[in-house]
């Protein structure tokens, strides 16, 4: 199985391919992920693993693009991103965007994959009350009236990549 880790810095996963802009990071190959094109074939992984990167692209859609680009049909793209109602999304002078679960929602569907998993996260003291099962169960009410009173700390989604 060939696995990309997009944006790897000092943490990558075991046995992917990883990419990253910094040569000091644990990447195989330096790429800097703004670029369009990145320097593989057309659907040679078989999964893609994004954690803490799409927030800092000025450019989302392109950025999915290439994933599917390079992810086989049947394949899986993983994301991890800031919930845009977590202290953190909006710390970090790096990142351009924040996101919301029905960005990435339609964002995905519009570019062709099947959206098989997502989940919006929450600190510990939050998950005791069952906040994360509410927002999760609900997540329109949650994103329209709950998030700034019980704010999440991550979205996690899975995408599966359909080509014809």
């Amino acid at each position: 199985m060939r696995v990309l880790d997009v944006g790897c810095g000092n943490n990558k996963t075991h046995g992917a391919i990883g990419i990253d802009i910094s040569c000091n990071s644990q990447c195989d190959a330096i790429c800097d992920l703004n670029n369009s094109l990145y320097p593989f074939k057309d659907s040679v992984f078989d999964a893609v693993i994004c954690k803490q990167v799409i927030e800092h692209l000025p450019d989302s859609s392109a950025f999915l693009k290439e994933l599917y680009r390079l992810v086989k049909s049947g394949g899986r793209v993983i994301i991890q991103t800031p919930h845009f109602s977590c202290y953190l999304a909006h710390a970090d002078y790096q990142h351009c965007h924040t996101f919301s679960v029905f960005f990435l929602d339609k964002l995905a569907e519009r570019i062709g994959f099947k959206i098989t998993k997502r989940e919006i996260t929450f600190h510990r003291n939050y998950r005791r009350y069952k906040i994360n099962w509410w927002a999760n169960k609900f997540p329109l009410a949650y994103e329209r009236f709950w998030t700034y009173i019980f704010p999440a700390e991550h979205m996690y989604f899975e995408l599966e990549v359909i080509k014809a």
